[in-house]
């Protein structure tokens, strides 16, 4: 849990208001931290369950406990019954309980009486309670004698069909029957109003204390889970807490900040793609700090020799001849040329690089580049072979111009790199559902691990910033952008011919 306090060292006790805001403040960040929602919701959802299972609790104990104490009560009644047998079995009937309601009313106290000397017999003999739970006991059995009394007094006699014979029958009343049987035959029944309060001291107690030990269990159980909850939430907010300092790190430009997590959770999912995030954004920075620098390198040669070669001329040293100004013109070109690939490379960035696309027969167009390529290849001594490119026609749904700009990059980075004398082979083939374009080269090869990088932008593998030579790195990024742009992908791996073999995946669609 975040507590923000920004209070002075020192309060102004003129400014109340301005202390109250702080005060304000501090409750909000209080309400606002999850840790202390977590504990909320823990304390909520606690309180509430054991206060639901407290209250079933006791409905059912009480309930279930009052039905067993009234069977308790019920075996009091005995003396009751045979009192009715008995009667029965001189009359054959219980006609004199009809003509003497009397009768009935004297067997009702009897049994009473019976019942009070034998609760006052078990009160006085029995072992166990302490002092104080006796007094307890005598205290509540003077408030339940009226109700053991109205039990026994509301008791009610009927026949067999359960016609009242004595008794007070009362509206409303919960009745239930006892069986009264003479050698096996059922003569009456004995109707008692089922209690929905304890008679008896001892039951009511038992239950008390039941009750109260569960209650206090339930104390005990909300204070021990605040607890677990306090480090469950602790143990959950601690690395939410740690990332968000290294988020502000990371916003303040930081890069190597790291959570370091080893936990296969969530929390740990979390953790482990941030820090593959921070690693992601230190590597753009550096490729960023890096690619302005090289950027500023390739511009800065050319402006050099522009600015030496206007001084010279301003100066006098040099003359403004054809041969001076075709310098300062390969340079410009130069300059422009490094201008132009950035644009295009800032479209494929933004995905705003544009594709005019129609139906190409492939194979014309590879065979025309190579046909443009001839004479430029046999000067430096190398050999051009498109003989596994089909004469048949391959049309592929497509931006030729954009293509033509791939695989003449491709052919003219091999040209630049590839010695004399040598060879490079290009070759087209159709798949299920791809074209392959393929330019392999002949010596000198790319070690390994620069062929998964030579795509990158700026990434050269020579030392030399001269563009005469290595050209400022950008060709090859956009040759990955135009591939990706027809749904396609660019692969570069050894060549057989001991160079670099370049293949260029597109999907095919046949006229």
């Amino acid at each position: 849990m975040t507590i923000v306090l920004n209070i002075p060292l020192f309060a102004d006790t003129k400014d109340p208001l301005g202390f109250g805001l702080h005060l304000l403040s501090t409750k909000i960040e209080m309400i606002k931290s999850i840790k202390l929602k977590l504990w909320l919701t823990f304390f909520v959802s606690l309180v509430f369950s054991l206060g639901s299972l407290l209250v079933l609790t006791h409905y059912s104990v009480k309930q279930r406990f009052l039905d067993y104490a009234t069977d308790q009560i019920l075996e009091r009644l005995e003396p009751l019954e045979v009192a009715v047998a008995e009667v029965f079995s001189k009359n054959k009937s219980l006609d004199p309980f009809l003509q003497n309601p009397e009768k009935w009313e004297d067997l009702q106290n009897t049994t009473y009486r019976q019942y009070m000397r034998h609760q006052r017999f078990r009160t006085s003999t029995a072992l166990g309670p302490k002092q104080q739970d006796w007094s307890a006991r005598q205290s509540i059995e003077k408030k339940l004698q009226a109700n053991q009394r109205a039990f026994f007094l509301d008791l009610i006699l009927v026949d067999t069909k359960k016609n009242l014979v004595s008794g007070i029958l009362k509206d409303n009343a919960n009745y239930a029957f006892r069986q009264i049987t003479l050698d096996g035959e059922l003569i009456a029944y004995i109707g008692y109003n089922k209690p929905k309060a304890f008679l008896r001291s001892v039951d009511k107690l038992f239950v008390d204390q039941q009750l109260n030990v569960f209650g206090m269990l339930s104390v005990v159980m909300v204070f021990a889970a605040l607890v677990i909850t306090m480090f469950v939430a602790r143990w959950l907010v601690t690395p939410l807490s740690k990332l968000s300092f290294n988020a502000k790190k990371l916003a303040q430009g930081d890069f190597s900040v790291r959570m370091h997590s080893t936990a296969d959770d969530e929390l740990g999912t979390l953790c482990q793609n941030f820090d593959e995030m921070a690693r992601t954004l230190e590597k753009n920075e550096i490729t960023r700090k890096q690619w302005v620098a090289d950027i500023s390198h390739e511009m800065r040669t050319p402006l050099s020799v522009l600015k030496a070669q206007i001084e010279a001329m301003q100066d006098g040293i040099r003359a403004a001849s054809q041969e001076n100004l075709n310098l300062l013109k390969r340079n410009v070109d130069s300059i422009s040329l490094i201008v132009d690939d950035l644009y295009e490379l800032s479209l494929v960035d933004v995905g705003a690089l544009t594709f005019h696309k129609t139906e190409t027969d492939l194979s014309e167009l590879i065979r025309e580049i190579v046909g443009e390529f001839d004479e430029k290849m046999s000067q430096k001594g190398l050999q051009i072979n498109c003989d596994k490119v089909p004469t048949t026609a391959n049309y592929c749904y497509m931006d030729k111009k954009r293509i033509k700009q791939l695989v003449t990059n491709l052919l003219e980075n091999s040209f630049r790199y590839t010695d004399a004398p040598g060879e490079i082979h290009l070759s087209l083939k159709r798949d299920a559902h791809q074209f392959r374009i393929t330019i392999e080269d002949s010596a000198p090869g790319v070690p390994a691990e620069s062929l998964e990088r030579i795509f990158d932008r700026l990434y050269r593998l020579e030392s030399s910033r001269n563009r005469e030579t290595g050209g400022a790195g950008l060709g090859l990024s956009i040759c990955k952008g135009i591939a990706e742009g027809h749904g396609g992908s660019i692969l570069a791996e050894p060549s057989p011919l001991g160079g670099v073999k370049q293949t260029i995946f597109l999907p095919m669609k046949t006229i």
